[in-house]
């Protein structure tokens, strides 16, 4: 899996708090928007583009539609669960040329913003949940110093837990418990301490006087409600909110930077 690719940011991140539908509105529009991009293709007619979206969203493809293609298209898509949509999303974009990746990927964005929609479609094909600009930067920068070497295993977790804080429903639990292997296995890394827990490397930096006492502070609070929440041994069910989640993921984030740059 490559890294996110971040798009524009259409509207400011706040306001894009769909997770959990996919509107009407958000179906016909992309209806509309596959066949008139698909149309500027040599290789596809409304017949071929037809019998790929109805098979990828599991239905039987009428060999003639006796409303047209678009119409028969357009009542089924609303019938479908909200997941299928976006899944449809992605599995028509390796069909484009590449000459036309870039004006799908901007008429889906729009579509997306419009209806506040919590995903972007990205310049590898897949939707990644949109983040402040900030936040977003934090990513970037993460995933280019894990790309070193050493950093091989903080690296695998990352993307896991990528993977799972863009997923379509969101796996809430799976994206924190990863984003803070990541953190805990770049620490033990930093501090030559292979076999240690982060409450180790906690202990060892306090020692070093390696960080602020109140930055380790935080961290321990962290590392305990990682304990209590998402990580092996959490003693309650996983229930923290999606706001939540976002707090742990980006304060994984921001803790990865703070040991890679010690």
């Amino acid at each position: 899996m490559a890294i996110r690719s971040f798009t524009s940011q259409l509207e400011d991140s706040a306001g894009r708090t769909v997770d959990n539908d996919a509107p009407a509105g958000v179906r016909q529009e992309f209806i509309d928007l596959a066949f008139h991009i698909f149309e500027q293709t040599k290789r596809y007619d409304d017949a071929r583009l037809f019998r790929i979206i109805m098979q990828s969203l599991g239905l039987a493809a009428a060999g003639q539609p006796w409303a047209g293609y678009r119409h028969a298209v357009g009542r089924d898509i609303n019938n479908v669960e909200w997941p299928r949509v976006y899944d449809l999303i992605c599995r028509l974009w390796p069909e484009l040329p590449s000459d036309l990746q870039q004006d799908y990927q901007t008429g889906v964005n729009r579509i997306l913003a419009a209806y506040h929609i919590a995903w972007d479609l990205g310049e590898d094909g897949e939707l990644h949940r949109v983040l402040p600009l900030a936040a977003q930067s934090q990513v970037e920068a993460a995933f280019k110093e894990l790309s070193q070497p050493r950093f091989a295993a903080a690296l695998t977790s990352f993307r896991e837990a990528i993977s799972a804080y863009d997923d379509r429903p969101q796996r809430g639990r799976d994206a924190c418990k990863n984003i803070f292997d990541a953190l805990e296995s770049l620490s033990k890394e930093i501090f030559g301490m292979p076999s240690a827990t982060f409450g180790n490397v906690l202990t060892e930096a306090r020692k070093r006087h390696s960080i602020a006492s109140e930055t380790i502070s935080v961290l321990q609070k962290l590392y305990d409600m990682a304990n209590a929440h998402f990580r092996h041994g959490m003693t309650t069910p996983f229930t923290l909110k999606p706001a939540e989640v976002d707090f742990v993921f980006v304060s994984c984030i921001a803790g990865i930077l703070l040991f890679v740059r010690l």
